[in-house]
């Protein structure tokens, strides 16, 4: 069977871009196997264009890990991939649009977004908690300070800024998936 890579980005927040994403690849031929994280590279086996559904949905806990596929085994949706978090699903579309997504009213919608947010601040506070350290470090340049030191914690901080700017991307975006949610 034929395989293609395709090296995509998507950041935390973009979900719902991953999913149209998926989905115009499976109308083309291509169904989703897998994805190597490190060079976010998706991999795709060759298959019968077709309209497919791809969601996405965030569990943290696993204690109720069985029933939670059964419940979208049973509406229908095929569980093929887990990365983190992120459980995958994908199922033929259907002529009801209501069917094509897991999350059909916007409250459940919003309340997916939340857990996103409340994870993403999580991993931002643990990330950002060494600069606390670092910063202080490189103000008071005392003697006994190493230059590869200050030199090395300097680029861990340049790693961290930027970083912490796409943490603050994911913020503001999923705060509007949030708002436009709840406006609904």
């Amino acid at each position: 069977m034929k395989t293609k890579k395709i090296r995509k980005r998507f950041e935390l927040a973009d979900y719902l871009e991953e999913e149209k994403f998926l989905q115009v690849q499976h109308k083309k031929g291509w169904r989703m196997v897998n994805l190597k994280l490190g060079f976010s590279t998706y991999i795709f086996e060759e298959c019968e264009p077709d309209d497919y559904a791809y969601q996405l949905d965030f569990k943290q806990q696993e204690k109720d890990l069985e029933e939670y596929l059964q419940l979208f085994e049973d509406c229908g949706w095929e569980h093929f991939y887990k990365l983190g978090n992120w459980y995958y699903f994908r199922k033929k579309k259907s002529e009801i649009p209501e069917e094509n997504v897991i999350f059909n009213d916007a409250p459940t919608r919003a309340e997916m977004a939340k857990k996103v947010v409340r994870f993403q601040g999580m991993i931002s506070f643990i990330a950002l908690f060494p600069l606390f350290y670092i910063v202080p470090i490189l103000l008071n340049r005392g003697e006994g300070r190493s230059n590869a030191l200050l030199a090395l914690l300097s680029i861990y901080g340049v790693i961290m800024i930027v970083l912490t700017g796409s943490q603050l991307r994911n913020f503001w975006k999923l705060n509007q998936i949030i708002k436009r949610e709840e406006q609904i």
